[in-house]
């Protein structure tokens, strides 16, 4: 299955006019220090409902692995370096998480969620929220993250235990976000010129909590989107922030497609790719608590969807860099 350019669409566009156009040397410089800064550790660390409930305790819950990540692979133009590190839920936990309103509720309730983006098209049926995972209950002025609406406007928070649950894993995880952001800092223009670059932007929003504090809530069911996958017309990259993606995933399954050259070394070196190698369509099957974490601004992907009915919908949580369009259009 390969996609082409005629074959994309503005409805799948997911950021891609951005995160193509904008800066892109300065993008893969930025993503090469990223990598560098992953590979020191396995970051992804499971989280139980007992450590979330420490977490608003106040009390420090969680350690921190150091063991090296799987090899780094490449996207975009063969030369952009990024990683895949998959996890799962554990098993409380995800529970826990099936419990909340919006991923219970029958379809009728679903209906009356006020803050869901409704893209019903029968015979398919998708539903987006938008939300914030920061700690306080309160609205925060941020970019849309659906970029065919792509305005300011004032998102609102997520349920106490989903804003929980990032909270936790940004506190657990602090020490390598905090390496990321000094390392990131050190390369920085900034030291230089007093002149903010993207380096020195992304750290700050690292040191902020911005990093998965813009929530995409995607619930899908319906008929199948195989067409879209064989056209092209699923295939996109998402916008700069991706350049952090936490994908959770609690309901139905799915498989992620994505263009990737994956490394045959154990190395955890930075290098160029092989010459003369390409991407190659990689899939990843995506099941009730699977978990990855990625760069998806640098990787061309597409989900697939199955026919489903509301009994077996799919639900995605979405974790990106939270920000405004001022923010983002400086960066």
């Amino acid at each position: 299955m390969m996609w082409t350019s005629s074959s994309y669409t503005k409805e799948n566009q997911k950021g891609n006019t951005r995160s193509y156009n904008y800066r892109r040397r300065i993008v893969i410089i930025l993503c090469i220090l990223i990598s560098v800064s992953f590979v020191i550790w396995q970051l992804f660390a499971k989280l139980s409902t007992s450590a979330i409930s420490s977490i608003i305790g106040g009390d420090k819950v969680g350690t921190i692995s150091n063991k090296p990540i799987r090899n780094i692979e490449y996207g975009v133009q063969s030369t952009t370096p990024l990683v895949m590190i998959q996890s799962k839920l554990d098993n409380q936990l995800h529970k826990r998480f099936l419990e909340e309103h919006l991923y219970s509720c029958n379809e009728d309730e679903l209906n009356n969620i006020p803050e869901l983006d409704n893209r019903v098209k029968e015979p398919v049926y998708v539903y987006e929220g938008y939300y914030h995972s920061m700690p306080t209950n309160e609205k925060i002025h941020s970019l849309n993250p659906n970029p065919l609406i792509g305005k300011d406007f004032e998102k609102p928070a997520a349920s106490a235990f989903t804003r929980a649950f990032y909270d936790a894993f940004r506190y657990i995880n602090r020490d390598i976000f905090d390496t990321l952001k000094h390392n990131l800092l050190a390369q920085s223009s900034y030291n230089t010129t007093k002149q903010e670059d993207v380096c020195y932007i992304l750290a700050k929003w690292i040191e902020m909590d911005k990093h998965f504090g813009d929530l995409s809530i995607q619930i899908h069911y319906g008929k199948r989107n195989e067409q879209k996958l064989i056209s092209g017309a699923a295939w996109h990259t998402d916008a700069e922030n991706s350049l952090l993606h936490l994908a959770v995933t609690l309901r139905g399954s799915r498989v992620l497609h994505s263009k990737r050259i994956q490394s045959q070394s154990n190395s955890t070196l930075l290098r160029q790719p092989l010459k003369n190698l390409v991407p190659q369509e990689i899939l990843e099957q995506q099941n009730p608590g699977d978990v990855y974490l990625s760069s998806s601004t640098l990787m061309r992907h597409a989900p697939q969807f199955f026919d489903t009915n509301y009994n077996t919908r799919v639900i995605a949580i979405h974790a990106r860099i939270l920000y405004t369009s001022e923010e983002v259009d400086h960066f």
